[in-house]
């Protein structure tokens, strides 16, 4: 009787360094057609398996086998922990501040842009780490176009589709920095001091309770000081000498909050009380960061500054001073099968 269940075999080449460091890719996959007398389980939190199947995702399934196709997709929208996180986030964004596609021929340009180089990419049986700068600079460039940056944007909407190739994207980068890690620390002397980690909160937001805490201090600051600036009868001495010296210095040293406020409605902001807005203030920074355009957009950003730079100056500076690794070929061989579906998802 044949088994419904794909097997993956993925090599990952990489340089030098502290942290390994990717540089080419060449996956392989197969049906399975006969249960493996050595079954090769996934990782725990099935990364490797994210890894190859957030691959076909991108590659629109074109080299899956055909008779696994349905297999294949059904198993990626099982295991991506990260798709249910957008679908869950996405309408609490859009319902703080209505989401439109904004200069719409520049999204438009955007997403054919970047799906040409997703295909540059991701190719049969292989990814070109060598093109990853020119999704880099074509992010950089939209977000110039944009005239706001992505960091707490709820208003920019890109199409449904484009979105879930996003997912995949930024899958891909999380899980294959993830193998890095996980490889990484498998040899390490010293688990407790030389060991690395990925989040896919705190590494793109660090302290975002300290960020919650500076916007309450902030958004304070706009009210209290809207009586002395917002009038006729303003007084031009306290606007200059306290209220413009303030501000700036709010938004040198809390960059983030300043930006969190002035990015949301002061009608939302008003129709909190105190006690909850601070929790509020909390859960907004997730739900951009999980399910609004410009949360993928800003993660996929810092994971190919990870790729371009090295994950150990973007993500893991403490690694920077380890004793330099050797260049090596990272294999993983993995099988799944509908028993793997079935399970409660796990996540990342």
């Amino acid at each position: 009787m044949k088994n419904n269940g794909l097997k993956m075999r993925i090599e990952i080449s990489t340089d030098a360094g502290s942290v390994l460091h990717p540089t080419a890719m060449k996956l392989n996959s197969q049906k399975i057609s006969e249960p493996d007398s050595l079954p090769h389980a996934p990782f725990k939190y099935y990364t490797d398996a994210i890894l190859g199947l957030s691959y076909h995702k991108l590659t629109d399934f074109r080299f899956a086998d055909p008779s696994e196709k349905a297999f294949v997709e059904s198993a990626y929208n099982t295991l991506n922990p990260y798709i249910e996180l957008f679908r869950k986030s996405a309408p609490r964004v859009q319902s703080i501040t209505k989401a439109h596609l904004e200069n719409n021929l520049t999204t438009e340009n955007f997403e054919k842009n970047m799906s040409d180089i997703w295909q540059a990419i991701f190719s049969k049986d292989s990814v070109d780490f060598s093109k990853i700068q020119k999704a880099l600079d074509l992010i950089s460039d939209f977000e110039n176009h944009l005239g706001s940056p992505f960091l707490y944007n709820f208003k920019l909407q890109l199409s449904s589709t484009f979105q879930s190739k996003l997912v995949a994207f930024y899958s891909f980068l999380f899980h294959l920095r993830s193998v890095v890690a996980i490889d990484h620390n498998a040899y390490v002397e010293d688990s407790s001091i030389e060991s690395v980690k990925c989040d896919s909160i705190s590494d793109y937001l660090p302290k975002s309770d300290y960020t919650t805490n500076d916007a309450l201090l902030f958004w304070q600051f706009k009210k209290l000081s809207t009586p002395f600036v917002g009038h006729k009868d303003k007084d031009v001495r306290i606007e200059k000498l306290l209220v413009q010296p303030l501000e700036k210095y709010f938004n040198q040293y809390n960059h983030n909050a300043c930006c969190l406020i002035e990015n949301l409605p002061h009608s939302f902001l008003n129709s909190q009380s105190p006690a909850q807005l601070e929790e509020t203030l909390h859960h907004v920074q997730m739900d951009w960061l999980l399910g609004s355009s410009s949360g993928l957009l800003f993660k996929i950003r810092e994971e190919l500054f990870g790729l371009v730079e090295g994950y150990d100056k973007v993500f893991w500076p403490e690694a920077l001073n380890l004793k330099s690794k050797s260049s090596s070929k990272l294999g993983l061989e993995f099988q799944i099968t509908s028993k793997d579906l079935n399970q409660e998802p796990v996540a990342a």
